[in-house]
């Protein structure tokens, strides 16, 4: 078991040296930390046995890798380089939208799963400097948006057939995409992706994104962090494969901001969208 938050280097919790999660803690198993490695977006996943990337040789596509670079670039100029962990699991996160790309899925899905992934991290990114945070809260908020919605890659790829038919009927019935992937699936998308991601050692603050990027209410914190960043710009942007709101926030989004003191910032993240759309490549 990993307990969440059992150490961290930001100032996104207070008290008096104590967590304010008490006994919270998560049900990931985490695996070896990441070797550093070049950027190359050229490897293989070796996750033998319990999913459909094993064995898939991956082709380098250019405009992934010019995409990513251009975003990358752009919170660079406004909060340092990314560090070195945080940019191995970005390029985890890359490795894995190829090999979707190489499994027998809509390419559409995974155009339109990439551009979202992108622009909710660029935009919490900008949420997050806007908030005064630290350089590797920034950053956090940045690959956590690109990774947040990876558990619906691991859907795509695994239960394709299902998962399409369950984004069908919650945009068709407007209900919650999470409360019917539980129902159906067993588990949500972000359970999913947090579990995967825990294999490889990611970050922690970046499992708790990935986990509950929809309903950030379900962890305690007294203030704002790369959670909330995430989750207000997925709203925000309004795009992706099942995005409930459409970039309209629900009751307990309302009330989870009001509580941190957010809410009167809404307006402003939401005048940001322009400047992200023209940063995107096509």
């Amino acid at each position: 078991m990993i307990e969440y938050w059992r150490r961290t280097d930001d100032d996104s919790w207070k008290g008096e040296g104590k967590r304010a999660h008490e006994s919270w803690v998560s049900s990931f198993h985490p695996g070896k930390p990441l070797s550093p490695r070049s950027r190359s977006f050229a490897l293989r996943l070796p996750v033998r046995g319990q999913s459909k990337f094993d064995e898939l040789p991956t082709q380098p596509l250019p405009h992934l890798a010019l995409e990513l670079e251009v975003h990358v670039q752009a919170v660079a100029g406004n909060s340092g380089m990314i560090p070195v962990d945080l940019e191995r699991a970005l390029d985890l996160g890359v490795e894995v939208f190829l090999l979707a790309e190489a499994c027998p899925v809509d390419s559409s899905w995974i155009a339109v799963l990439w551009r979202h992934s992108l622009r909710t991290g660029y935009l919490a990114a900008l949420i997050a400097l806007n908030q005064g945070s630290n350089q590797r809260m920034v950053w956090q908020s940045f690959v956590g948006g690109v990774l947040h919605d990876i558990g619906m890659l691991v859907f795509l790829t695994q239960h394709r057939g299902v998962f399409t038919t369950v984004v069908e009927i919650s945009q068709c019935r407007g209900g919650s995409l999470a409360v019917l992937e539980r129902r159906v699936l067993g588990y949500t998308h972000g359970e999913s992706g947090a579990t995967f991601l825990a294999r490889w050692g990611i970050d922690d603050v970046l499992l708790a994104i990935v986990a509950f990027h929809d309903d950030p209410w379900k962890v305690p914190h007294a203030t704002f962090g790369p959670l909330t960043a995430v989750y207000a710009a997925n709203f925000v942007e309004g795009g992706g494969i099942a995005q409930d709101g459409d970039g309209v926030i629900g009751r307990e989004g309302e009330v989870y901001l009001t509580r941190l003191g957010l809410w009167d910032d809404l307006p402003i993240w939401q005048s940001w969208m322009p400047r992200i759309q023209q940063l995107a490549i096509h």
